[in-house]
């Protein structure tokens, strides 16, 4: 390679792993943590640019943004967003669970193609593990035993459990290749609490539906999933519960699945139409 070139033919001349660090190289790339004078950034970057004008996703705008108020005075660090060149360009959310001491990781997203495979997410992960190392309030002084994630599928975008895999995370259970962990402690395995769903007195008859506001796909999600129920059942009694602002109430039932029906978990995932209305149904029998 010589500097007599135009930069077009410097890159053509570069492997594609040199092409990769020369891209690096020439970006400023700064992770910051979420606070209440970021909010927007970290809201906007959840929210497919097609969907900003759904009235459901602007709901859930509006949901996660008060979530992320509140969750930013109860824990402090939530969220670490990435920018490069001074815009936003990506994020890690997560959030802590003091009973077991681990740092439970939402989502890292980085939206736009153009930013992919710069590190960023990398980099997100890694200041997250850096700061997980340090004592914590929270965890009464102490740092956390480990980052925990359940690694879900995006489609046409690079499996999220291979790159926890390469970044060190290891499977909870070996027949599961989507729930991981990263230790922090040497020596420490996590090995999660076994939980079953709990029937209240109160909800048969009804359906309940669990949503998570850290989330703005919840309400579009929840809408969905009432659409579906209503189909089947018109004059059923539908109660929402806000995982996080009602965390008693998903406590006491145990294992809690995105729908309840007659206080019947439903376990078929609600895009699966036609199996999650026959589940709904047999809840209704029995």
């Amino acid at each position: 390679m010589t500097m007599s070139v135009g930069a077009s033919k410097i890159i053509y001349c570069l492997s594609p792993i040199e092409r990769v660090e020369w891209r690096v190289s020439k970006m400023k790339l700064e992770i910051k943590n979420a606070t209440l004078e970021n909010l927007e950034h970290l809201v906007n970057l959840c929210i497919p640019q097609d969907r900003k004008n759904d009235p459901l996703f602007l709901k859930g705008f509006n949901e996660k943004k008060r979530w992320a108020a509140k969750a930013f005075q109860k824990y402090g660090a939530f969220a670490k967003v990435a920018y490069v060149n001074a815009m936003p360009a990506g994020l890690i959310q997560y959030q802590p669970v003091p009973e077991e001491k681990i740092v439970s990781i939402d989502c890292i997203v980085v939206p736009e193609r153009d930013n992919l495979r710069k590190g960023i997410g990398k980099s997100l992960l890694k200041a997250l593990i850096e700061d997980a190392n340090k004592p914590n309030p929270i965890f009464n002084g102490d740092s956390a035993l480990a980052l925990v994630t359940w690694a879900f599928q995006v489609p046409e975008r690079y499996p999220q459990h291979e790159f926890y895999q390469k970044m060190g995370f290891k499977r909870v259970r070996e027949d599961d290749p989507f729930l991981l962990y990263y230790p922090l402690k040497k020596g420490y395995v996590y090995r999660p609490k076994e939980k079953k769903y709990v029937a209240q007195e109160e909800d048969k008859g009804k359906a309940l539906v669990f949503y998570d506001p850290s989330c703005p796909f919840s309400i579009y999600f929840s809408e969905k999933i009432k659409e579906s129920l209503r189909e089947v059942a018109p004059n059923i009694q539908i109660r929402m519960i806000n995982r996080f602002e009602e965390e008693e109430e998903v406590k006491k039932r145990g294992q809690t699945p995105a729908c309840a029906v007659n206080g019947k978990p439903i376990q078929t995932f609600f895009l699966e139409k036609e199996g999650f209305q026959k589940e709904v149904k047999q809840a209704l029998k029995s």
